[in-house]
């Protein structure tokens, strides 16, 4: 039977192996996907679904607080402070400029910070920072304007700032900056205890992580414990450190210097009880010290290396006094010139003028070239080895190597070893009387603490306790005998007993005291074309010395680095504020708040003995030393 004309078929063969090849294509690709998940990506998609079940909480601890010596003035700590953030973009131009009148108002914002949040708000940015760190009282008023609906856009978020509570001695300045340092904006320590310690400050985070089981309970797993923030208890005295901040503060401006700074230091337990440099900065404000002068930021007393001078013939004295060639009262004649390496270079006295024969002693009082140089070159039968005892004596005082004090960035100074040099007669009476050494001030603190001391060489240290545990004294070796430190107390007290200029400005009546003074030129080497020149304008100053009631108790060195004089003549330069009345000033500063009384003879007659708060006596040993026997020396005498 023929088909019907009429009938139309609507299959197609065509159609229905496409249909069938895409469903085996679908089904193909189902299967591989289940595979890979099955097989390839099992592990991973057992993490994601896990991590939907577990929580990881870290727990950041409070940074340990820093104190000072009394342990009730806290100098560092970490308090909880709200950052205000604005989401600009989100605000209209209009609501942008209302929102920045009402927190300027309401906040009583200084005109810098106006500008900001005016910039900031201004920018559109999707957010920003407005204000960083708004104290509670701030936060408070913050959430009224909220309330209020007099500020839109803006968000608190809580967070953790780092605080320096105590105002400094210098105007716009925190106590102690240079020596507490501060904490970035990411939370690390930088300069001065800060980073040395960050890590115990710091301590560490504490993880812990929450399951929930197939049964839906919750288990709590400690993937770390953390570790606790250690706290710090300074030597420093916040009351002297202010006041002695306040003192180099005003030698620096008095005599336009490029920087003062001033160590107060236990000769005995190496505890430094104040130590101040001007310019100084404010730790709580960093960041506009960072854009302005962040050479503010490193500490001059440990890290600035200088030539200090004539304060370096009290060490060339110890060495001259261990040769057995001199006594305190040997004579040595003064000359106004003295000619060396056959007639090649010279050698004057600032004044250029001879006084004559002198003693030892009177010759470290009114500090004469001339005669240290003499000094210097007897302590060998040549230069060379003249050079070898001059240079071993600075090393067993510490110089050329760290004090290992508690600050980072401490420098090493810079002596020249004559093994590496050979040093020419010229070389070896220059650094007789402190010219071609350089040293940093706290090196020069912890010198004459052993010239003053019994000889020991003690590290300093500007942290007295961690978590009340006590820091032990360290003692480095011994850099002279008991017999010629006694020496050298007695020589030193004649420098400010016997030259009236230094009498006048450093009188403490009933009170012991001495040290030595250093006044050095200053090299330009970029000066004249990149030839160098010498600057006839201004000079590095300094004293370090030493006092107490009936003998030395606390060292005090001074530093005032390219000071401007206001004389200048031959043999005399005279400072608004000198070196050494800076010390006697500090040295009253110490006296009045240690409440230290002047000696008086008791009633059996002497005088009575010295009082140390907090440390022990002048006479007692702190620890056995370290090193061993000092050298012997061999007499040889100059023809």
């Amino acid at each position: 039977m023929a088909p019907d004309p009429r009938t139309v078929r609507t299959d197609s063969r065509l159609r229905a192996n496409i249909v069938t090849f895409v469903l085996i294509l679908i089904a193909t690709i189902c299967v591989a996907r289940l595979g890979y998940w099955q097989v390839v990506a099992r592990d991973q998609l057992l993490d994601a679904g896990a991590a939907q079940l577990r929580t990881t909480v870290t727990n950041e601890p409070i940074r340990g607080t820093i104190t000072d010596r009394t342990g009730a003035v806290v100098l560092a700590t970490t308090v909880l402070r709200h950052r205000l953030l604005s989401q600009g973009a989100a605000l209209s131009a209009v609501d942008r400029a209302s929102t920045a009148d009402a927190l300027v108002t309401a906040l009583a914002l200084s005109p810098s910070n106006a500008t900001k949040v005016r910039a900031v708000l201004e920018s559109g940015r999707k957010w920003a920072v407005l204000l960083p760190a708004l104290d509670d009282a701030q936060t408070d008023i913050v959430r009224g304007e909220i309330a209020a609906d007099r500020v839109r856009g803006v968000t608190l978020e809580e967070v953790r700032v780092r605080l320096y509570p105590q105002p400094g001695g210098g105007v716009g300045t925190t106590l102690a900056s240079h020596i507490i340092g501060f904490v970035n904006s990411d939370g690390g320590g930088q300069y001065g205890l800060e980073e040395y310690y960050n890590e115990q400050l710091a301590g560490a985070a504490s993880v812990s992580t929450t399951v929930r089981g197939t049964d839906g309970q919750l288990e709590t797993t400690q993937v770390t414990t953390g570790r606790t923030p250690s706290s710090l208890q300074l030597c420093i005295d916040a009351t002297l450190q202010t006041l002695v901040e306040q003192e180099v503060a005003t030698a620096g401006i008095a005599d336009d210097a490029e920087s003062v700074s001033a160590i107060v230091m236990d000769p005995y337990t190496g505890a430094i009880i104040s130590s101040a440099s001007w310019p100084s900065y404010d730790a709580n404000n960093f960041g506009v010290t960072a854009a302005r002068d962040p050479g503010r930021f490193i500490n001059p007393a440990t890290t600035s290396v200088y030539e200090p001078g004539s304060v370096m013939k009290a060490i060339t004295s110890v060495a001259a006094l261990e040769s057995g060639l001199y006594t305190p009262t040997t004579k040595i004649q003064d000359e106004a010139l003295l000619t060396l390496d056959n007639g090649a270079t010279k050698v004057r006295n600032s004044d250029l003028k001879s006084k004559g024969s002198m003693t030892l002693t009177a010759a470290l009082a009114w500090s004469r070239n001339i005669i240290f140089s003499k000094v210097g070159l007897s302590l060998g039968s040549n230069a060379r080895e003249a050079a070898a005892r001059l240079y071993a004596t600075w090393l067993r005082f510490g110089f050329g190597g760290k004090t290992g004090i508690d600050v980072v960035g401490e420098s090493q100074g810079l002596v020249n070893d004559p093994t590496d040099r050979r040093w020419r007669e010229i070389d070896v009476a220059n650094a007789s009387f402190g010219q071609g050494v350089g040293t940093t001030l706290i090196q020069l603190a912890v010198a004459y603490s052993a010239l003053v001391n019994g000889g020991v060489l003690v590290r300093p240290r500007l942290v007295e306790s961690v978590d009340g545990v006590t820091i032990p004294i360290t003692v480095r070796g011994t850099a002279t005998s008991p017999e010629i430190s006694a020496q050298m107390v007695r020589m030193t007290s004649q420098v400010t007993s016997s030259v009236p200029f230094y009498a006048k400005l450093t009188r403490m009546d009933g009170y012991a005291y001495g040290g030595k003074t250093g006044t050095a030129q200053i090299w330009l080497k970029d000066a004249d074309g990149g030839k160098g020149a010498w600057d006839f304008e201004h000079y590095n100053f300094t004293f370090v010395g030493w006092v107490g009631k009936t003998a030395p108790e606390y060292v005090i060195a001074i530093s005032i680095r390219r000071g401007t004089p206001v004389t200048q003549r031959q043999g005399a330069i005279v400072n608004r504020i000198e070196s050494f009345e800076l010390f006697r000033r500090v040295a009253q500063d110490l006296i009045s708040v240690y409440n230290i009384s002047p000696a008086v003879a008791a009633a059996a007659g002497g005088l009575t003995p010295p009082t140390h708060p907090g440390a022990p006596e002048p006479s007692a040993p702190v620890m056995p030393a370290v090193g061993g026997d000092l050298p012997t020396f061999r007499s040889v005498r100059r023809g």
